[in-house]
């Protein structure tokens, strides 16, 4: 971008950016969804202004940002340096959340008007290799629960990530065969016995099947074996994490009845219509109906019992959503959880409520009541002096304006 229109991006976001300071109730309107949709706007359309570095002016030794080269962030400029910004949230008020772009389909090879696009024979490499990674890692390998779209894309690569081979299981290749529907491609290539968990049943016999397998259909579909359910995971298909609606047939949802005989260990309880009366040909969702869709999917991951969870779904869902978080954060953390995703590319977050929702603390423990508490009586009254009052005097001893955090 040339000096002079770089300057003139950077004058259009600040001045944005001081109607949001000068007058945040217009942000806040309707509240917090109010405020995502318009957090989501302001980034799609200074998209070019947020990427740049916002701190190689400390490196110029220039305190102001300069057009090109830096830009400030949503409200107050960042320091020169990075510091940490550090929060408590209690335990039961969080939740790991994986999230998970589907592996290369159909439509991302030229072919966007196949109806609920699959994954091609690459698609279906990356989700395995994905599953290869996923659990080989101690902090994904407890997932619970995997919630998908229900946009056959997605499903097949949480077959690809979290399905089990059935013919690794002794005895169980014969109904393994029966189940493939004349699939030549295995579910697991190489015999990853390190994916294989405990799905196998104890007598031998397979496994429940998460899908059938299926037959090669030229630029609609690749080959690929049955693939069955992992023990102790839950597989549930939801409306609210489908790619924004948008022209191309690839995002319209096939009939309910054929995905549900393709993917029989899938839970589809949630999907209200056999048809797909969302789509509409010609029709694109609005970018702030995608925001309140994506905030209403975290609220409702908030308040399932699983901590552990684990997310397959699309890029534009997963922009328009994540978009709306962290711009309060220094840019590398930001940028980690805004960026666009690639083809079958995982980040984990923590999903956090400091609105208090969440299940029951499972780690508390009461403890005992102590019969003196001498400490207790050097506290401030904070009845009288009010919580800010405190607070204003731990900021004030932090910043090394009282006595040096000496006891």
């Amino acid at each position: 971008m040339a000096p002079k229109d770089a300057e003139q991006r950077v004058a259009q976001f600040r001045q944005v950016t001081k109607q949001w300071d000068a007058s945040p109730t217009r942000f806040w309107s309707t509240g917090l969804q109010d405020y995502l949709r318009n957090v989501a706007k302001i980034r799609r359309e200074f998209a070019d202004v947020l990427t740049d570095d916002d701190h190689s002016s400390a490196r110029s030794g220039s305190g102001q940002a300069t057009p090109g080269n830096a830009t400030p962030p949503l409200s107050a400029e960042k320091p020169p340096k990075y510091e940490p910004q550090l929060s408590l949230v209690p335990h039961c008020n969080t939740k790991v959340i994986h999230f998970i772009r589907h592996g290369e389909g159909f439509h991302n090879v030229g072919y966007s008007n196949n109806l609920d696009a699959c994954l091609t024979e690459r698609g279906w490499d990356q989700a395995q290799t994905l599953g290869r990674h996923f659990f080989s890692q101690q902090a994904t390998a407890g997932v619970q629960l995997v919630v998908m779209s229900p946009l056959v894309r997605a499903l097949e690569t949480a077959a690809g990530v979290f399905g089990v081979e059935p013919s690794q299981y002794e005895g169980s290749a014969a109904a393994a065969g029966g189940a493939d529907g004349g699939g030549s491609r295995p579910a697991s290539e190489g015999g990853d016995s390190s994916r294989l968990g405990s799905a196998g049943s104890a007598d031998g016999a397979p496994p429940p099947l998460m899908m059938a397998g299926q037959e090669a259909e030229t630029r609609i579909r690749a080959a690929h074996g049955a693939v069955a359910l992992r023990s102790g995971v839950k597989f549930v298909a939801v409306e609210l994490c489908r790619e924004r609606l948008g022209p191309s047939q690839c995002d319209k949802r096939q009939a309910l009845e054929d995905t549900q005989r393709q993917f029989p260990g899938v839970d589809f309880s949630l999907i209200e219509t056999d048809l797909d009366e969302s789509w509409e040909a010609g029709h694109v969702e609005s970018e702030s109906s995608v925001v309140v869709r994506g905030f209403n999917f975290l609220n409702w991951l908030m308040q399932r019992p699983e901590t552990n969870i684990a997310v397959v779904t699309h890029s534009a869902f997963l922009w328009f959503t994540l978009a709306c978080f962290g711009n309060e954060f220094a840019r590398p953390v930001r940028e980690n959880l805004q960026r666009w995703y690639e083809n079958c590319e995982m980040r984990t977050v923590v999903l956090t409520d400091g609105g208090g929702a969440g299940v029951p603390d499972q780690t508390w423990f009461r403890g005992g009541e102590a019969y003196a508490e001498p400490q207790k009586g050097l506290l401030p009254n904070v009845k009288e002096k009010g919580r800010g009052s405190l607070l204003s005097a731990l900021r004030q001893a932090l910043s090394g304006g009282g006595n040096g955090g000496k006891a």
